[in-house]
């Protein structure tokens, strides 16, 4: 057990440059693209189907209630709609997250 904690670490250690690289320009491009969001906004599936309203934001998604059970809709399928944000899973894949 202690061997595979320290082959994670040390995987972790190596692979954290790599990150730090790529993460400025994801950052930046998801923040020009993103839309407003706040909560109480209203989401919808990409069916046209209503999800729930936003409760918050929590690091890169969103926190929906839906049918008593709290579901995070990653930021990056969300765009602005006519009604509200509008995400790019279905209503089928969105019950499975």
């Amino acid at each position: 057990m202690k061997i595979q904690s320290v082959f994670a670490l040390a995987l972790g250690l190596v692979a954290l440059p790599a990150m730090a690289q790529t993460a400025a320009p994801v950052a930046a491009a998801a923040a020009t693209s993103a839309p407003e969001i706040k909560s109480g906004d209203m989401v919808f599936s990409a069916e046209g189907r209503r999800i729930g309203r936003v409760d918050r934001v929590r690091g890169n998604a969103v926190v929906v209630i839906r049918d008593m059970k709290m579901i995070s809709i990653p930021l990056a399928t969300l765009s602005a709609g006519e009604r509200g944000l509008v995400s790019t899973l279905t209503n089928k894949e969105i019950s499975r997250l």
